[in-house]
């Protein structure tokens, strides 16, 4: 019998994105729970890296993977991920909920992917499209909006804008480091490793720094409340390790490895949609009209980002086409 790998099939690769815009998504209100029943925000990342990676070993156990060959391939890469694109911004943004409304928070983490084409100009050399600029330029106008789109600027709270603006930051060195041809062995280390090798770093950063005293470490046994329902803490962690972590990780490592850096950026706005209506129906968040409104110049400024980065790649294909 003749299997069929599935990474070939059309369309796995926005499957793969989709499943993990809408796992990410859970994560902020989930962890708001647990912040709001007295857990600290460095104590919710340890256990969701922590118990991420564990759930990861089991396939990798049974799949006989030599994950040290692997992460030998290129571990700067994996050590790189694990700080900038694990640790920094799980952290950053568990911080940045306590102080602000979750899919306010998102939307200012997300802005941080202005930094990925800003990383293609200056560093890899690939001047970006005028669609690109502009996309950029209502991208920010969009933040501003998010911003003073409650009111007065002072309803956005510094301290978590700051924690949100630095979510932003790993979340532009996730994409960038998720990309395949980012290591310099010839040999790309495979998604399950590479998600496992970094889960494991950052929960190991993020612990050391606990165990040092340079963040606080507090956990309780008590019930968290969602959608004005008890539920047992311990599930959930488990809902944040299962689906927040391991599922929207390797999901999306996949999706960065099959579409590219900028079109599963393009695909992880969903995550953005996904985190409204979680937070609305466990946490009673909601958007103001003025928010909403910034919110859609900002989701669309990104798209345009994104386009202008899909024709900037159609272009230079087209030019290493042989001419007949």
């Amino acid at each position: 019998m003749k299997f069929v790998d599935a990474r070939t099939l059309p369309g796995f690769g926005l499957v793969m994105g989709v499943t993990s815009a809408v796992s990410f998504g859970t994560s902020g209100p989930l962890a708001k729970g647990l912040i709001d029943s007295g857990w600290s925000s460095a104590a919710v990342t340890a256990v969701r890296l922590g118990a991420g990676s564990l759930l990861l070993l089991v396939p990798l156990i049974l799949l006989r993977r030599n994950l040290f060959a692997q992460w030998a391939r290129s571990p700067m890469l994996v050590i790189a991920y694990g700080i900038l694109g694990v640790a920094v911004v799980q952290l950053s943004f568990f911080n940045a909920v306590r102080y602000l409304d979750v899919p306010v928070a998102l939307l200012i983490e997300y802005s941080g992917l202005i930094l990925v084409v800003a990383y293609d100009w200056l560093i890899r050399g690939r001047t970006p499209t005028t669609l690109t600029g502009i996309g950029c330029v209502v991208a920010l106008t969009g933040l501003v909006m998010v911003i003073v789109g409650g009111g007065d600027i002072g309803d956005i709270d510094p301290v978590g804008f700051v924690w949100a603006v630095i979510a932003g930051v790993g979340l532009a060195a996730y994409f960038i480091l998720a990309t395949e041809d980012f290591g310099t062995s010839g040999q790309s280390v495979e998604p399950l490793a590479l998600t496992t090798g970094g889960l494991l770093l950052g929960t190991a950063v993020i612990g050391i720094a606990g165990a040092l005293g340079l963040l606080p470490m507090a956990a309780g046994t008590g019930s968290t409340v969602l959608a004005d329902t008890s539920v047992p803490w311990w599930l959930v962690a488990l809902a944040i390790a299962g689906i927040s972590t391991s599922l929207a990780y390797v999901t999306g490592v996949h999706a960065v490895r099959l579409l590219g850096a900028t079109p599963a950026s393009f695909v992880a706005l969903i995550e953005v949609l996904s985190s409204a209506v979680v937070s609305w129906w466990l946490l009673g968040q909601t958007m103001t009209v003025a928010q909403l409104a910034g919110a859609a110049v900002l989701l669309s400024g990104l798209v345009a980002v994104n386009m202008g980065g899909r024709l900037k790649s159609d272009s230079q294909l087209a030019a290493r086409v042989p001419v007949e």
